[in-house]
């Protein structure tokens, strides 16, 4: 089975159903004139996805982190909620909840509570 998600060429794993979601969002502006009506100037559409991860061994959760974290756009790999099939594109951290210790196994930390929100550097239509 394909993972849901690949970030940076690192495969995260499979959560339950309520922890991933990837979805299709409009993106536009609003924008309120001098007259105070409002105008919306759509820009396309683009594509979200949002994680939570409640366990993540230290060797897959530093690779993805330091790319999360990186500022930089980066190739991800998402399985959107209408498509049979996942989508590779640039994608930005659009927001980042840090992870803590949960315990540990041997020496190897175990990462509780990483949660994100990517979203598509540019519109793909």
């Amino acid at each position: 089975m394909e993972p849901l998600l690949v970030i940076g060429g690192w495969p995260l794993p499979s959560v339950d159903g309520d922890n991933y979601r990837c979805w299709e969002d409009l993106g536009d502006v609003k924008l309120e004139m001098i007259s105070r009506r409002m105008v919306i100037e759509q820009r396309g559409k683009v594509w979200k996805a949002s994680y939570t991860c409640d366990y993540l061994p230290d060797s897959q959760l530093r690779p993805v982190l330091a790319v999360l974290r990186s500022g930089a756009p980066f190739l991800a790999t998402v399985l959107p909620d209408n498509f049979d099939e996942t989508v590779t594109s640039t994608f930005l951290t659009e927001s980042l909840t840090d992870p803590k210790v949960l315990a540990f196994d041997g020496p190897e930390p175990i990462w509780h509570g990483l949660a994100f929100t990517l979203r598509e550097e540019r519109p793909h239509d």
